[in-house]
């Protein structure tokens, strides 16, 4: 337990770090958060896309059974948060399904898996990661913004550089190209940036943030996630083959918080990015106390 815990300390103590530093500056300096998410939705999210889609290597077959797995976990996700929201108004509702559908699957998963299961978790967790990055940026502004007209934001989604970015990626790891090495060099070093801006932003919207005591519409979004999630991805995933480290993996993955990118996309297309928000952080904080337990579970099932 106690490794587990330092280890849950050393991933998530830095992110709160990062967050506290963008909050400061940014109630120092009184930034504005927009700016700042904008370079991360079209610059440095969509360089760590693309270098994570051309470099992953895991077999064809597993991988898609994983992969189809995964994505009846999020429309099963997305059933709960529907039927939890249920007494809410529609846009409430609708960021209520968001917040349990997506997780936190790369500043958190990624460090998790490899320290729990190795090379061959970090794999399977990338695959995963890959996935949720499409279907945030894809459903993100459906669920996450004030629009509900499906066609405007299917031309949003097709908008988004991350989209095209995973298509070129996938397209150079099937060829088997290798970038220019300045072109690599530049992809790296926007890559590199992907996580700290995102950081960063999350703390600058919080520094403007008036309501720090998480409302009861919060701590149920948080429960939603970090209790429903790993349940419903141990239930799916033993009823749908799933086993070993792929069951293990997907089984963290469901009890990892709300992604930060969706406070991000909540701010870029005016959603109630102060709710979800409040969902990210609360979420990451109680995490401490759920992942153990989820982490228990996951390496049994293993």
């Amino acid at each position: 337990m106690w490794p587990l815990l330092r280890l849950l300390l050393d991933v998530v103590l830095p992110v709160f770090i990062v967050v506290a530093v963008g909050a400061w500056v940014g109630r120092r300096f009184g930034l504005q958060v927009g700016p700042i998410n904008r370079l991360a939705i079209y610059a440095a999210v969509p360089a760590l896309t693309l270098r994570t889609m051309a470099g992953i290597e895991l077999a064809l077959l597993p991988a898609m059974h994983l992969v189809a797995v995964y994505l009846a976990f999020l429309v099963a996700m997305a059933g709960v948060g529907a039927v939890a929201g249920a007494a809410w108004p529609a846009a409430g509702r609708r960021t209520l399904v968001a917040t349990s559908v997506f997780g936190n699957a790369a500043n958190l998963n990624l460090p998790v898996a490899l320290f729990a299961f190795g090379q061959a978790g970090l794999d399977r967790a990338l695959v995963l990661y890959v996935v949720s990055a499409l279907s945030l940026f894809g459903l993100g502004p459906l669920l996450l913004g004030r629009a509900t007209d499906v066609r405007a934001a299917a031309r949003t989604a097709l908008g988004f550089p991350v989209l095209w970015a995973a298509v070129l990626g996938l397209a150079l790891n099937a060829a088997e190209v290798r970038l220019p090495t300045g072109a690599a060099r530049a992809l790296d070093l926007l890559a590199d940036a992907a996580v700290p801006v995102v950081l960063l932003s999350l703390g600058v919207h919080m520094a403007r943030t008036t309501r720090w005591r998480p409302r009861v519409a919060t701590l149920v979004a948080v429960a939603v996630k970090l209790l429903g999630g790993p349940a419903v991805a141990a239930v799916l995933g033993l009823a749908l083959g799933l086993s070993g480290v792929d069951l293990a993996v997907l089984v963290v993955l469901g009890g990892m918080p709300t992604a930060i990118n969706a406070a991000m996309l909540a701010v870029e297309f005016g959603g109630d990015a102060e709710f979800v928000g409040e969902v990210v952080v609360t979420g990451t904080a109680a995490a401490l106390l759920t992942l153990p337990l989820v982490l228990a579970v996951a390496a049994w099932l293993a």
